[in-house]
């Protein structure tokens, strides 16, 4: 080969490579001072890097991104670092979802501290959760003894201790009704799992601040379990347990989801419309508790922290400009218990597009969360699928570019 025809090959191959080395890993984001939230939440991305390539470290929040597999589209499983202006997907809550998900990633939970993620399956031959560490992208697999289906539902406050719903079927998500099972609570310090001696129609759980009881919902009523001697109490609650969080951090109050009935539909968390948020004491006793509150909650109607002994945060609907498929805005918002006006923390939009759902919060910053405006953001190294086209396609230019060129140069 002559040394000129040597050297289109040689830039495309040049250019290709720069490419993939300018679109691949850079920094780690840098430690948040304090936990933040932006204004308003980044869009969706086809750009935004894993966490197995680029761990992102401690985050304050984790959402699915986009409902539905569309031409080009598909739902993602994203977190926010700690910072409010770092996102990275969680490829193994995409990677182990299953046909039952409809694309969706698979069941996934956020620790309160915000550094792992727990990941379940709808349908396993081996019962098992893998838990992302979110500092580094590593996983760890932890068996459990029983169970076809394992959905994550709730950690404890130190985060040594994860319960999920365990079933012997497969479950579907997309049923129009909430999945039920038994309890699992798995210690992970060990990796040892207890089946909890309850019926199997539990549907969620929250553990209290000590982590020496688990609330378990059972369809109106909610049962408080001690794991040291098994003791159980039983709470006529009017309405569903509030997620995870809903144990107040001084153990006091459990809050609970209260619901309209409303036909079942694909997609629907959990039947009924979410109408606001009541609070039962916690110790089964007649002490006071804070008056309902009405409220326009969006998905299940989760209490996704406690901002205070006096303030709770979840996500509300905002009326939108969109006509014909529901409101397009929702956000992250205080909710104060006497009924004053919601404060607003993070506005999430464009959610006809691309809706935002499974909405989770590191529950234990909730107290120090604060709002920036982060100048740019940061979704990590792009994905390899988009790196290997852009690489493709900027060799290919460069190499007939560069063939131009010496052609040209050869006539001259």
């Amino acid at each position: 080969m002559r040394p000129a025809a040597a050297v289109p090959p040689v830039v495309g191959l040049a250019v290709a490579a720069l490419v993939v080395v300018l679109t691949g890993p850079g920094d780690s984001p840098a430690p948040a001072a304090t936990p933040a939230v932006p204004q308003e939440m980044a869009g969706y991305s086809h750009l935004t890097g894993s966490v197995s390539a680029s761990p992102p470290g401690p985050v304050v929040a984790l959402w699915q991104h986009g409902y539905g597999v569309e031409f080009l589209d598909f739902p993602q499983a994203v977190v926010l670092g700690a910072g409010g202006d770092s996102y990275r997907r969680v490829d193994v809550a995409e990677e182990r979802a299953g046909g039952e998900t409809q694309g969706d990633p698979a069941p996934m939970l956020l620790s309160p501290d915000g550094t792992r993620v727990a990941v379940g399956d709808h349908d396993m031959d081996r019962p098992d959760v893998v838990v992302v560490d979110l500092a580094t992208g590593e996983t760890t697999r932890h068996p459990l003894p029983t169970g076809r289906s394992v959905v994550p539902v709730a950690w404890s406050a130190d985060g040594r201790t994860l319960a999920s719903l365990v079933s012997d079927e497969a479950t579907n998500p997309y049923s129009g009704g909430r999945i039920t099972g038994d309890v699992a609570v798995l210690d992970l310090t060990d990796d040892t799992a207890e089946v909890l001696e309850l019926d199997r129609s539990s549907t969620g759980a929250a553990f209290s601040p000590d982590g020496s009881e688990v609330a378990v919902d059972q369809s109106g009523v909610v049962s408080v379990v001690d794991l040291q001697d098994g003791a159980e109490r039983s709470l006529q609650v009017g309405g569903v347990l509030a997620g995870p969080a809903a144990w107040s951090p001084d153990g006091r109050l459990l809050a609970v989801t209260t619901t309209k009935p409303a036909p079942a539909s694909p997609g629907v968390e959990a039947p009924g419309i979410p109408t606001g948020l009541a609070f039962v004491d916690a110790t089964g006793g007649r002490g006071e508790v804070p008056d309902p509150l009405l409220l326009d909650l969006t998905g299940p109607g989760r209490v996704l922290g406690w901002s205070g002994p006096d303030e709770v945060l979840t996500v509300l609907a905002v009326d939108g400009t969109d006509t014909c498929c529901g409101d397009d805005q929702q956000t992250l918002s205080g909710v104060p218990l006497d009924g004053a006006e919601p404060r607003t923390l993070m506005r999430m939009s464009d959610l006809t597009s691309y809706g935002v759902g499974r909405f989770q919060l590191a529950s234990s910053v909730a107290e120090t969360l604060t709002v920036v405006d982060p100048d740019t953001v940061d979704r990590g190294p792009w994905p390899w699928p988009a790196r290997g086209v852009l690489a493709v396609a900027a060799g290919l230019l460069a190499w007939a570019l560069a063939r131009l060129a010496t052609r040209r140069a050869r006539r001259s």
